[in-house]
């Protein structure tokens, strides 16, 4: 990159607490045009956004949600190496109005760091709504920074701040002020300042003096090292562990705790002086948030919105799917009466292209899009926390507790970061109870077959039965692990976030990036999959595959022996089974290649079983390769004892 283009880039980082608004400021300021990436070394994804404002390239980062710089956690040290490593030329601290405490603590960690910084208190009119007025200016002047109140799912103000962020960046204006500790750790605080001054030339990804000093009486190990690799730094970081130990003797805890605590005292002070109270009425949304959380209300809304998004995706889907394979039928009916008649080569080309991308646009569009768009419109309006919240006490009966709910429920889009999402448990019983658990809940992409199958073909109460099935055997997994595994499950202390109306374009972006990536990586793999079921079809090798399998297919699920095919394509790529399925089938109407009990049985194992490849490689990642293999095959299994089951007993009279 030429000089020129550096001096015309400016990057600003979205820092702050989770569900403060960051996502709806995010999309307010770049729009849908966004980057997913992960940091170099981490599975956190870091979202980007570039705008072009007054002749500059803006690169937007918004960073995972913390609730302070301490790199315990991963997205902590993900936030604060972005914050660092990608030094961006000014910060947007976003803090939740009504709750000024909570964000001042991380606001006071981003001050040491000393980068260009901005305040902005978002759901201002949330805070106003609850009785709590927050004095921007006095803010201001008490951190020494700019504050500006918006509202960002109404766009308020949001332009303003991005405006002053931009300035803030070409002045590289600093904060001012310093907020002190109590004056025995300020003392101790000031001593290793100005031995660092003036034994250090330059600190530490230009961190000023006070603020490393700070972070080496935390015992931070990142910026010890970093300190460490320095010539001639070795008293200072002698003198940092004197002075930590000192702290410690006086007030009876670890050092760092106690710098915690004299932060969150700060924050305290600061926001009882800058805040007045003022009378209100109750809002529609406080209203609404108590029946989402008391017990007489909230499981039945929870059973009401499953079911809401349920009904929405069958029929909304099946709607699409009629449209979209109605219209591909209707364009290539010709087409494929002509290849099925041209040799073996046209019937390739027939199977795996005409019939792949009919059993594509039958399963992965209409079903998976929709999906993903009503997941972003309940995580928009904030009611998954809620969730968790009432489901607490009916998770500790399966080893867990109430914060695995948020997990789980993210198990219906895409089983793998939900599986990476179970690091918030803070035992490993609980992260291997909650990833087998997780592993069979019915992702997108089984939710696409059971749909495309069950759904399209039998009707909307058979594909409630096989959630019930599904829902009744996680619960009975997760009751009996349980018992077998031994200790006990620990407390859950949560937010609770108030509920909002949902905005348009995070939503939207959310399905959009999750659309994305099924579109990309798993329709090559498809089609792929359709000319390699060519191929054996129309050479004669299919026979050599399926007849030494059909004890279990034929046999055991009363499957046609074919169907082995999609099964262990399954372990691939889920919503990869119903499309090679449907080139299998060689037509549209799978009823004319399978009867009604078949179909459901085969919805049913592709749903149990673990979804995909991917999945596999995670349950490794976090929990190590033979409880991986213990969750893959332990859930295949169940799925042929069950399958075969239903098919031999037959109770739904199919």
């Amino acid at each position: 990159m030429r000089r020129s283009d550096y001096k015309n880039r400016i990057t600003v980082a979205l820092a702050g607490t989770p569900n403060v608004g960051k996502s709806a400021i995010f999309h307010q300021m770049t729009g849908m045009d966004v980057i997913v990436s992960n940091y170099p070394g981490t599975t956190v994804e870091l979202m980007e956004g570039r705008v072009r404002y007054r002749g500059k390239d803006v690169r937007v980062i918004d960073l995972p949600g913390i609730y302070s710089l301490g790199a315990v956690s991963e997205d902590e040290l993900v936030a604060r190496r972005a914050i660092l490593e990608l030094d961006p030329d000014v910060i947007v601290n976003i803090i939740d109005a009504s709750n000024l405490e909570r964000g001042l603590y991380l606001t006071l960690q981003l001050l040491d760091v000393g980068r260009p910084m901005i305040v902005l208190l978002n759901m201002f009119d949330l805070a106003l709504g609850k009785g709590i007025n927050p004095d921007p200016n006095q803010l201001s002047k008490r951190i020494g920074v700019p504050v500006i109140p918006t509202v960002a799912t109404r766009g308020e103000n949001v332009a303003l701040a991005f405006d002053k962020a931009i300035k803030l960046a070409k002045s590289k204006q600093k904060p001012k002020r310093v907020l002190r500790t109590g004056k025995d750790t300020e003392a101790k605080i000031e001593r290793l300042t100005r031995q660092i001054r003036k034994t250090i030339r330059s600190t530490p990804f230009d961190i000023p003096t006070r603020g490393l000093a700070v972070k080496l009486l935390e015992g931070d190990e990142h910026l010890i090292r970093s300190v460490a690799r320095i010539t001639r730094s070795g008293p200072v970081l002698k003198s940092a562990d004197k002075l930590a130990r000192e702290i410690s003797r006086r007030h009876g805890e670890p050092s760092a705790h106690r710098i915690a605590r004299e932060r969150h005292s700060i924050a305290d002070m600061v926001s009882g002086d800058v805040t007045k109270l003022i009378p209100v009425k109750t809002t529609v949304s406080q209203k609404l948030g108590d029946l989402t959380t008391n017990s007489p209300t909230a499981i039945p809304l929870i059973f009401l919105v499953f079911a809401v998004l349920l009904l929405t995706i069958v029929y909304a889907g099946g709607f699409l799917e009629n449209l979209l394979l109605g219209s591909w039928n209707t364009v290539t009916g010709g087409l494929s009466s002509y290849l099925r008649s041209s040799g073996g080569l046209g019937q390739v080309i027939e199977i795996g292209l005409v019939q792949g991308i009919a059993g594509i646009l039958a399963v992965m569009i209409p079903y998976i899009l929709v999906f993903f768009l009503m997941l972003g419109v309940l995580e928009d309006i904030g009611y998954l926390p809620r969730m968790a919240f009432v489901m607490d006490s009916a998770m500790h009966k399966i080893g867990l507790h109430g914060r695995a709910v948020v997990p789980m429920l993210g198990g219906f889009g895409c089983n793998v970061p939900a599986i990476m999402a179970t690091r918030v448990l803070t035992t490993r019983r609980e992260r291997l109870i909650s990833g087998f658990l997780i592993s069979m809940v019915p992702c997108s992409a089984r939710t696409a077959v059971i749909l495309g199958t069950v759904g399209f073909f039998l009707g909307v109460n058979y594909v409630l039965l096989i959630y019930g099935i599904v829902i009744f055997l996680i619960v009975l997994l997760g009751w009996l692990l349980n018992r077998w595994l031994p200790g006990r499950v620990s407390g859950m202390i949560m937010e609770m976030t108030p509920l909002r109306r949902p905005l348009l374009k995070p939503v939207l972006s959310k399905t959009w990036i999750r659309m994305k990536g099924f579109v990309y990586v798993a329709v090559p793999l498809l089609i792929v999959g359709g000319f390699i079921i060519g191929i054996l079809q129309v050479s004669g090798m299919m026979d050599a595959i399926t007849r030494p399998l059909s004890p279990l297919t034929t046999g055991l699920l009363g499957l046609p022996a074919i169907a082995i095919v999609p099964l262990i394509y399954g372990f691939i790529r889920k919503e990869g089974a119903l499309v090679l399925l449907f080139a299998l089938a060689g037509t549209s109407d799978l009823l004319q290649f399978m009867t009604p009990l078949q179909l459901f049985v085969f919805a049913l194992v592709v749903t149990i079983y673990v979804p995909c490849v991917a999945t596999i490689s995670v349950l490794r990642q976090e929990l190590g390769w033979k409880s991986a293999v213990l969750i893959t095959a332990g859930t295949f299994l169940i799925a042929v004892l069950v399958g075969g089951a239903f098919y031999h007993l037959n109770p739904l009279g199919l």
